[in-house]
């Protein structure tokens, strides 16, 4: 089973932003083949630096749930649209980031992936 994990959230909320890479690393952990697409302010958290800027109180870093995500094998997705907007290009992206229309996401959806939205 394909599991996509849609973060729209970073600085801007982050206890969304963490319990979303929490939901990420766990399914990406337990072998599931597991996608996270940053959209809106969650396109940050794809820019190398920006992870390390946000800690919510009773989770891991969010720094250490991104790197876990990846070493996991999870593959981060970044609006293209989003990451335009906010200057991020793909040498500033984070390990195991890409940068992605809308397209890749439908392509997971309709190939069956189930999704969760934070």
């Amino acid at each position: 089973m394909s599991i996509l994990v849609s973060i729209a959230s970073s600085h801007d909320n982050p206890d969304r932003a963490t319990v979303g890479w929490v939901v990420a690393v766990a399914a990406a952990a337990s072998g599931q083949d597991t996608t996270v697409f940053l959209s809106a302010d969650g396109a940050w958290v794809g820019k190398r630096g920006e992870a390390e800027k946000i800690a919510e109180e009773g989770f891991a870093p969010l720094a250490e749930l991104v790197s876990g995500f990846v070493e996991a094998g999870g593959q981060i997705l970044v609006c293209t649209p989003c990451a335009k907007k906010r200057g991020i290009t793909d040498a500033d992206l984070v390990d195991g980031a890409t940068i992605a229309g809308g397209a890749a996401v439908v392509a997971l959806l309709a190939a069956g992936a189930r999704s969760i939205c934070y």
